[in-house]
């Protein structure tokens, strides 16, 4: 996925006077290096007096090439030479800072380009120069328009060197409590460069900070939410008192904000039909969108096998390939999802979450709906599926699954399923690893396990991305936003480069210059071929339909692919584009359980925590709606195992079970 501020670098890159290295993956490095080039043949490096930003460009050029950069037309002979350029670079770069002084650095540092600031102030940490800087000119320094904290705050001498005074400034204005919680509490697209607050900028000073920021007249809402959702760390503790300030804080500025905004509504419905002839059809009432079922095809089978089966092929609770639908994939993450602000404590509820989420729940209820006007309980499904179904089919040594009766209250039922539910988990847990069920192990076990460290029956499971070739691939083919892909041009047609290119003859002379120096590098790595008349396409289509369902469904079910795709898979392991998880769930499915049942996320609905240790709601409404959601869990919990069973014995019969 390519950030807001690289789209943006991309979007302004034809407006740039000088030459910028913003990291090792950004996809304006290509382009640069054209500039680079053009930079250094024409000599522009040659100069008798520099200025600062003169000298902060060759630093920007070091990087690049230090970093491994080389324009495609330099050859041995030349790479070589400017390797020995680059050598002097730093000589020059070395001896103009070394020569610099406290107030020239206060007379020019306004003169520094934007996006110079943080390499200068890591050249003065690198060469020591801070030692010359008075503690006056420093305060100077801090009252300059450009001046961004956060540029020191990279610098760890510096930060080391004038410890009170960066402690003082960060104390002294409650807008610096947003740089503590955007690096230590907000969610970010890339990883982060390391910062250094001073040792004595202690827990309470930084609570002391956010407590006033949160009093502030302009505070932002984003910021609010990053309290309200943060967990204790060693470097940021803050208090139920004050997380429930935040909580109070974002309600009533979340209700200002409604009041003013265009709030948009999603209407969604579910009925049974008696005279429908599909099995399913979707019927739109002006904006809403009705899930109508017949009642005589689901009529037409009402063994307790084929009515639990009809959660996975009717009601689609999971996918094609055996996973859970209703989980967060990054390619159904929309552009407003990833603009807002997240804690990297909270769970994702995206649009697609919502919408997802309300459509099963629909489903679930007109299902159970269903079921009861022919006599049947939806925990009597379960209770045979698992306890005679599975058991039989899959000679299981002996699953048991007792939910509770039609006369319980919500509350009962709800502190009978929960146990249950974690029982099950364990009793495969113990299939797995044992080929059978000890109960008398399950009862001496004390601790239960999270959903992570829960086995499959086979060793190749799931194959999940793997490294910055994948990343690199994917921006470059299945981004909306990659520098090959003429959005204005293509974007009402295809989706991203790799759709273009497989169905229109695009040929290399008409790509722009950096565009075909990239084309001509996937060339190189064998990923693209060009025809005798220039058309590119690409060279292995196996490998790009691989990479496609990754980019679309974050995971493979490895048994659920045909031999080819395997084979392939297997290749990319072998390059380390692919990585093999030997789990019942998936990373999306772990998280989705974690989400409702415990308390791994700040906004989590927290099921199993609150009603273990009694801190639930005493509505009976509220019970009730906890428990539909329960029983669904359970629902999708049983299909992952039988899911995870019959991928078990699909690969014992192609003999691949060791693989």
């Amino acid at each position: 996925m390519l950030s807001s501020n690289t789209i943006n670098i991309i979007i302004r890159f034809n407006f740039m006077e000088r030459i910028i290295f913003f990291s090792r993956e950004d996809l304006a490095s290509y382009p640069m290096m054209g500039k680079i080039n053009e930079f250094l043949e024409n000599g522009r490096h040659i100069k008798s007096l520099y200025t600062i930003n003169d000298v902060l460009e060759l630093q920007h050029i070091c990087e690049y090439i230090d970093n491994g950069f080389f324009h495609k037309d330099w050859d041995d002979k030349k790479t070589e030479m400017y390797k020995k350029l680059i050598k002097e670079f730093k000589k020059q770069i070395n001896l103009y800072f070394t020569g610099l002084t406290s107030e020239l650095i206060v007379s020019f540092y306004d003169d520094i380009k934007y996006d110079y600031h943080e390499s200068f102030w890591m050249l003065v940490n690198k060469f020591k120069i801070y030692e010359k800087i008075t503690t006056a000119d420093l305060l100077t320094l801090f009252k300059k328009r450009r001046f961004d904290i956060n540029d020191i705050l990279y610098c760890s001498r510096i930060v080391a060197f004038f410890e009170p005074e960066i402690k003082a400034y960060l104390l002294a204005d409650e807008k610096n409590a947003e740089n503590l919680l955007s690096y230590y509490e907000q969610e970010h697209d890339r990883e982060q460069k390391e910062k250094y607050f001073p040792k004595s900028f202690s827990l309470h000073d930084r609570e002391l900070l956010i407590d006033k920021y949160l009093d502030i007249e302009d505070v932002n809402l984003n910021y609010v939410r990053l309290v309200e959702s943060s967990k204790d760390s060693e470097f940021l503790k803050i208090s139920d008192k004050l997380r429930l300030k935040a909580k109070r804080l974002s309600k009533k500025l979340n209700a200002e904000h409604f009041k003013k905004a265009h709030v948009t509504t999603v209407a969604k419905g579910a009925c049974l039909s008696e005279d429908q002839l599909e099995i399913e059809k979707i019927i739109m009432e002006g904006e809403r969108q009705i899930y109508s079922y017949s009642v005589k095809k689901l009529r037409e089978k009402t063994g307790k096998e084929d009515l639990f089966k009809n959660y996975r092929n009717i009601f689609g609770f999971i996918d094609f390939q055996g996973c859970i639908d209703m989980v967060i994939k990054s390619s159904r993450i929309d552009t407003f999802d990833r603009i807002f602000m997240k804690s990297k404590n909270e769970f994702l509820i995206s649009f697609d979450f919502r919408d997802r989420t309300l459509t099963g729940e629909l489903k679930f209820e007109l299902y159970r709906y269903f079921l009861e006007s022919i006599d049947i309980r939806i925990e009597d499904v379960l209770q045979y599926f698992v306890n005679d179904y599975l058991n039989s089919k899959f000679e299981v040594d002996t699953f048991r699954l007792y939910l509770p009766n039609s006369i319980s209250t919500p509350l009962e039922k709800i502190r009978l399923i929960v146990p249950e539910f974690e029982s099950l988990i364990e009793q495969y847990r113990l299939f797995v690893l044992e080929g059978s069920i000890d109960y008398e192990l399950l009862q001496v076990t004390t601790k239960t396990s999270g959903f992570e460290k829960i086995p499959s029956r086979v060793k190749k499971k799931y194959v999940y991305p793997e490294g910055n070739e994948y990343s690199k691939l994917r921006n470059y083919f299945f981004n909306t936003s990659s520098i090959l892909f003429d959005y204005q041009k293509y974007g009402k047609k295809y989706s991203c480069f790799y759709e273009l290119i497989i169905s229109e003859n695009m040929m290399i002379k008409n790509f722009d210059s950096y565009e075909k120096e990239v084309i001509d590098k996937f060339i190189a790595d064998d990923y693209l071929i060009a025809d005798l008349n220039g058309v590119v396409k690409p060279k292995n289509y196996t490998f790009f339909i691989v990479l496609g369902i990754l980019d679309n469904n974050d995971v493979i079910n490895y048994y659920h692919f045909p031999d080819y795709i395997r084979k392939e898979i297997d290749r990319m392991e072998k390059l380390k584009i692919v990585a093999f998880s030997g789990a019942l769930f998936t990373k999306a499915e772990r998280d989705f359980f974690n989400y409702y049942l415990n308390n791994r996320f700040s906004n989590g609905l927290w099921l199993r925590n609150k009603y273990v240790h009694a801190t639930n709601s005493h509505d009976e409404e509220e019970q009730k709606n906890d428990y539909r959601i329960l029983l669904k869990l359970m629902v999708l919990l049983i299909l992952k195992i039988e899911d995870d069973l019959r991928v078990e014995a699909h690969a014992k019969t192609l003999n691949l079970i060791n693989a």
